[in-house]
């Protein structure tokens, strides 16, 4: 089989093109990213609600703790390495009586899965000491819901 010149052309253009397609594809942010991402630019009320027991451990991969909590983010930072990043930070006091701080990073990469790290500061002390890290599928460990202001 013989092809002309021209035929050759259009078949490598069309090959390159459909390449070309299929890298910027591998390259978009997921749909949840995505929806989770416009809201925030759009100035819309985004919660974060959360059933840690559906997460699992960073390191071990063995279910998170009975926990359930909710947010509201007020601020966010999105970067092309770290996604859509948001933090809380809360004075509370611990399980033995201690007053402590503690600080809940959050980060959406743009795969769609939320990272959750949480670390406390016990008043008086100099180091934070590091409560778990959590990795959350959406919508089953974590969802977000939005809402005009």
């Amino acid at each position: 089989m013989k092809f002309s010149r021209r035929c050759l052309s259009i078949l490598f253009s069309l090959l390159s093109a459909v390449s070309v397609s299929t890298i910027a594809k591998a390259d978009e942010p997921s749909p949840k990213y995505a929806d989770v991402l416009s809201a925030l630019q759009a100035g819309k009320n985004v919660k974060l609600i959360l059933d840690l027991s559906r997460c699992t451990t960073l390191d071990g991969g063995k279910p998170g703790p009975a926990t359930q909590a909710g947010l509201l983010i007020s601020a966010f930072r999105v970067t092309a390495q770290n996604g859509i990043s948001f933090a809380n930070a809360h004075q509370t006091v611990d399980s033995s009586g201690q007053p402590v701080t503690e600080y809940i990073r959050h980060s959406l990469s743009r795969e769609g899965k939320l990272t959750v790290r949480a670390s406390k500061l016990i008043v008086g002390a100099t180091q934070v000491v590091n409560q778990g890290e959590f990795v959350c599928e959406l919508p089953d460990g974590a969802k977000f819901v939005s809402s005009l202001p």
